[in-house]
């Protein structure tokens, strides 16, 4: 999807306007304010749009998926930090506490985009706009559902129960809001996303492409039913997907599958591949909805120059792969060089300095990246499907990609990986390193019982939300 340049950002706590409505009927014509606003269908387009800019914070550095799905998890380590806070290494330890300010904005963020889909929510529930059809009308409104439905994935899977608004509240109104229960919680989420999938088309073109699919609610639906425990209603919306035929692990779209459709989908021009069931839009450019993975990955090093750029660009460290990581990679996987570098040259002294970090951020426009986000696609729809069904021939389609041996076959490192769930577990964690998957799967699979602690300003603000042991 094209995102304008120019998004309109909507007023996120539009309470001081509705309290002197009774004081001020007319708004300045010059002015975006709620009452000049949502009065056109291009407007509510806007709007929609703005809650894709907030799909990519969610998903951007910082964001609940970068924290709970790899700095949490054994994928990554800090080698070394800027020392201002020690926030980042004590999530990476397990030595979290409440007053974690990292925590604490991946939080604050994540609701205060739920308050702007909300409000797009409210406003198209009771707008008397005509719109040039009912039915992009109902695909905005799924749209809008199917993104509000991620950041309440990932907030219940950071955090368990928590509060859980669905319409725009008041401060007054907040209070009565404390920690909702998971299956509450999941069967609305449920509810609208197979509302989702019936109103949202199976592709885009143009400049909408990009935009969330029937099948992008379906993948997600299958998240919402696993959390749930309904593996079998998962099953059937993977098996959906894949039968659709509409995604293919051939990224470039050659005809042909192999290793460079893995390194296509990492490009930064790439757009929205073949393999693409839902991603994060970003754009390169000043003033742009720019990606900070890059700045936030690379080595805290004053030597640091991206590949092939003589100009120092020390990063902020984090999310370093781990030895762990590397070490899962098998001999010969091409993945390995296209995932990470151990390190990089001193342009100085010519040394090289041995500090691992991600490829799968690498812009070249370093001071302003646009690289696309993936947040679902086939490879992890399949090795889903695997898991759950447990056939093997879904994990050797994605190995094979790859030039590797199938499992079950006597070429496979079976004294490593010695039974099928273990097998997937090891080629999720290779083919999905730094996407941000493996704190997700880790728990899934029961391996660890992660919850963040909810944010001490959270419960001090309302004593009403209790917090985790």
């Amino acid at each position: 999807m094209k995102l304008l340049n120019n998004i309109l950002i909507l007023v996120a706590l539009l309470v001081l306007v509705g309290a002197c409505r009774d004081k001020l009927d007319l708004y300045p014509e010059s002015s975006l304010t709620e009452g000049a606003f949502y009065n056109n269908e291009t407007q509510f387009i806007q709007a929609v749009n703005d809650a894709y800019r907030q799909l990519g914070i969610l998903y951007d550095a910082g964001g609940i998926p970068d924290i709970f799905g790899e700095l949490a998890s054994d994928n990554v380590y800090i080698k070394a930090a800027s020392g201002a806070d020690t926030y980042p290494e004590d999530i990476n330890l397990h030595h979290i506490k409440s007053d974690n300010g990292k925590l604490e904005s991946a939080w604050n963020k994540a609701y205060s985009a739920i308050y702007v889909i909300n409000n797009v929510l409210d406003q198209l529930g009771t707008t008397d706009v005509n719109f040039s059809s009912q039915e992009l009308k109902s695909r905005l409104i799924s749209e809008a559902k199917t993104i509000r439905a991620l950041f309440y994935y990932n907030l219940t899977q950071a955090w368990g129960a928590v509060p859980f608004p669905l319409k725009v509240v008041s401060p007054s109104e907040s209070y009565g809001y404390g920690r909702e229960d998971l299956p509450v919680i999941y069967a609305q989420l449920i509810q609208d996303l197979q509302e989702a999938k019936s109103n949202l088309p199976t592709a885009y073109s143009g400049s909408d492409v990009g935009r969330v699919t029937s099948y992008g609610a379906s993948a997600v639906l299958a998240w919402i039913y696993l959390a749930d425990g309904d593996k079998a209603k998962a099953i059937n919306e993977l098996k959906e997907i894949i039968d659709a035929g509409n995604f293919s692990l051939d990224a470039n779209n050659d005809g042909t599958i192999n290793s460079s459709d893995y390194a296509y989908l990492f490009l930064a021009t790439t757009k929205n591949a073949k393999e693409s069931i839902l991603e994060v839009q970003y754009l390169a450019g000043e003033n742009q909805v720019n990606s900070h993975h890059q700045t936030e990955y690379a080595p805290w090093d004053f030597a640091f120059h991206l590949p092939g750029n003589s100009v120092t660009f020390r990063g902020n460290g984090l999310n370093t792969p781990s030895n762990g990581l590397i070490a899962e990679y098998e001999l010969g996987d091409p993945r390995k060089d296209l995932s990470l570098s151990l390190g990089f040259y001193d342009l100085q002294t010519n040394n090289f300095i041995s500090y691992p970090y991600t490829l799968k951020f690498y812009d070249p426009n370093y001071l302003y990246p646009g690289q696309n986000v993936e947040i679902i696609r086939y490879a992890d729809i399949l090795l889903l499907y695997a898991e759950l069904t447990g056939d093997p021939a879904y994990l050797n389609l994605v190995r094979a990609r790859v030039g590797l041996a199938n499992y079950g076959s006597s070429a496979y490192p079976s004294t490593t990986y010695s039974n099928l769930q273990g097998a997937i577990a090891h080629e999720r964690r290779v083919e999905l390193a730094f996407e941000f998957h493996r704190g997700f799967d880790l728990n899934r699979t029961g391996k660890t019982t992660l919850k963040f602690p909810i944010p001490q300003s959270v419960i001090d603000t309302n004593p009403a939300i209790t917090q985790n042991p």
